[in-house]
């Protein structure tokens, strides 16, 4: 159990190692402490009767989380959540609002007040980030309690998140009242910001691997903060995998910037980035493409000035016409720009089936440690069609129709992994085809330590850059221009 005293006072508790719900804690009662140490008052002593879960019978508040509808529904991911604003809430439609939500077939799984610190409506509102009022909005969403909800479509339980968006949205008076999840994607990050004592414990590895993405110092900033940004960057959590200071000419700038060729800052831009040295920086972190955005702050000169402690605002340089520092804004987009600064080659490994999970995570580390980067991945079982491509080059062979059927047998990992001269140096990690051989030739291989025979040898990795290609295509399309978990 941890504690929090303040003075003296015990102020609140956490029950239990949940990393989500003693960060939060940490915030929340920091910026308490540091109002009523500027503004006065008093601090609300903690009584342990107050904890969640305290109560079996209290069917109003977050204590329903014991229900199995609730379980089932995290469980499953068929859930969705959503924030009364503090003015509605305060103004009392609260209830109405509750009662027209179950109209429109939704169960209310979960339902309480919860008084918004500034650090957790910035992370749950990020995507607004660029919106005109958003820090107008922040102050607004801070100012007093609102009403959080764990919401489930009655029937159609796995649209519950689009269902509800759309709902919204075709509804101008709720939203100005309502905010909810805006995809599948964010449900479970959202859920440990407003459930954590619910939410599951954090998924391993193998479920949310790292994400990497692109920053760049931009000449003006480079000359005066180059130091410090970095140190700021490493001190937010990124690891920087690799750095690249590079002198761009107006024609790299106008390949990069491509996108914004359009826009009236565009020769302002390429004005900037071509006045001296740039620094782009490879990331690496959970969650890294929204993570830094968030930390980076708006991009629109006029919107940084309100932005207070976010990177575009803290290293703004006044004069510039344009900021400081660029961020790939999609994982997408972080595949184009990093291959801009950072050349790399693609390769898709398959774990073929009946791997189990302890050697799935093994295998993961031995690719992260040989510095290869895993930049998408699925866990589907295999077409004949798709096996039959992906597998050619063993057409002929006395085993290929066996081979095909195994693979057909169950589900299989596809995983895209990229590094620089990846072609060359992925055989030394997973050895010879036949394990038998990998054993005598390369004893610490992944095939001579997982594999059995040439079907079952546990990997299969595309044999060069060009094959790569059309099985990468074959089986995400194009990582350039998709979204991939």
């Amino acid at each position: 159990m941890f504690l929090f005293y303040a003075s003296g006072v015990l102020v609140d508790a956490v029950l239990g190692a949940n990393a989500p719900e003693l960060q939060r804690k940490i915030m929340s009662n920091l910026e308490k402490e540091k109002k009523i140490l500027k503004e006065g008052g008093t601090r609300d002593e903690f009584h342990f009767e107050d904890m969640e879960g305290g109560g079996d019978d209290d069917e109003s508040g977050a204590h329903r989380h014991r229900s199995p509808s609730v379980a089932n529904a995290i469980a499953s991911h068929q859930y969705t959540l959503a924030v009364i604003r503090p003015e509605a809430h305060a103004e009392g439609k609260t209830d109405e609002i509750l009662d027209q939500i179950q109209q429109h077939g939704f169960k209310i799984l979960l339902q309480r007040e919860h008084h918004f610190t500034e650090h957790d409506i910035r992370e749950l509102h990020r995507y607004k980030m660029n919106e005109e009022g958003y820090e107008d909005h922040i102050q607004r969403m801070i100012s007093s309690p609102a009403m959080v909800l764990l919401l489930q479509k009655t029937e159609n339980k796995e649209s519950s998140v689009d269902e509800f968006r759309d709902l919204i949205n075709a509804n101008e008076s709720w939203k100005s009242m309502i905010d909810c999840t805006q995809s599948i994607e964010h449900v479970e990050s959202e859920l440990n910001l407003l459930f954590p004592s619910i939410a599951p414990k954090s998924p391993s590895p193998i479920e949310r691997p790292l994400e990497r993405t692109l920053a760049v110092i931009r000449p003006s900033a480079l000359k005066l903060f180059k130091d410090v940004i970095i140190e700021r960057v490493t001190d937010s959590g990124f690891e920087i995998s690799r750095t690249a200071e590079v002198q761009l000419t107006k024609e790299q700038v106008e390949q990069f910037y491509a996108h914004k060729k359009d826009q009236p800052f565009f020769n302002d831009l390429i004005q900037e980035m071509t006045s001296g040295p740039c620094l782009a920086l490879y990331l690496v972190k959970r969650d890294a493409v929204q993570g830094f955005r968030t930390l980076l702050g708006p991009a629109d000169k006029e919107k940084i000035k309100a932005a207070t402690g976010t990177f575009r605002n803290e290293f703004d340089i006044v004069d510039a016409k344009i900021n400081s520092l660029h961020a790939s804004r999609s994982n997408a987009e972080v595949n184009r720009h990093l291959s801009f600064f950072f050349p790399e080659e693609r390769l898709l490994v398959i774990l073929k089936p009946n791997i189990i999970d302890q050697q799935r995570s093994e295998i993961h580390q031995a690719f992260r440690k040989a510095e290869f980067f895993i930049l998408a991945h699925k866990n589907e079982r295999l077409t004949a069609e798709q096996a039959t491509q992906i597998f050619s080059a063993h057409q002929g062979k006395e085993y290929f129709d066996d081979l095909i059927s195994y693979m057909m047998s169950g589900s299989s990992e596809w995983m895209v992994v990229a590094k620089e001269d990846a072609g060359k140096s992925w055989q030394t990690l997973v050895g010879p085809e036949d394990p038998a051989e990998a054993s005598q030739k390369a004893p610490t291989s992944l095939r001579a330590l997982y594999g059995k025979d040439l079907i079952h040898n546990a990997i299969e990795v595309s044999p060069d850059a060009a094959k790569a290609k059309d099985d990468i295509h074959l089986l995400f399309g194009d990582l350039d221009q998709v979204e991939h978990a």
